[in-house]
């Protein structure tokens, strides 16, 4: 005989295993199909809500960003107003007629005798 060729017992079985691999592949493949089509709907469900949080980042960027520069011009707005208050303090100062400041009494504690 022909060591080439299987014998028709090697054969039946190399058959049935053939079959048996067939049947298990045929089997499972629309539950390959499912869970690879659930899982492109995960991965799409995840791309949208990476989006969306990345448009909400941006909004809240925006709206502190639009704060600081509001509290930012507050601030040299009253600074400006501390600037003009202390400049007409030092000018009430240089006058030459401006009246001396009276000293205030100080009240002394009587001695005890």
């Amino acid at each position: 005989m022909n060591q080439s060729q299987p014998t028709p017992e090697e054969g039946g079985v190399t058959e049935a295993l053939r079959a048996a691999i067939e049947r298990t592949l045929a089997a499972t493949a629309p539950a390959a199909a499912q869970t690879r089509e659930r899982a492109g709907e995960l991965v799409d469900e995840l791309a949208r809500r990476g989006q969306e949080a990345g448009a909400e980042i941006a909004k809240r960027g925006q709206e502190l960003t639009r704060r600081g520069q509001d509290a930012q011009a507050e601030l040299a707005r009253q600074l400006e107003a501390l600037e003009q208050r202390m400049a007409s303090i030092e000018e009430l100062l240089r006058r030459p007629d401006r009246p001396d400041p009276q000293p205030e009494e100080e009240s002394k504690p009587e001695a005890e005798g």
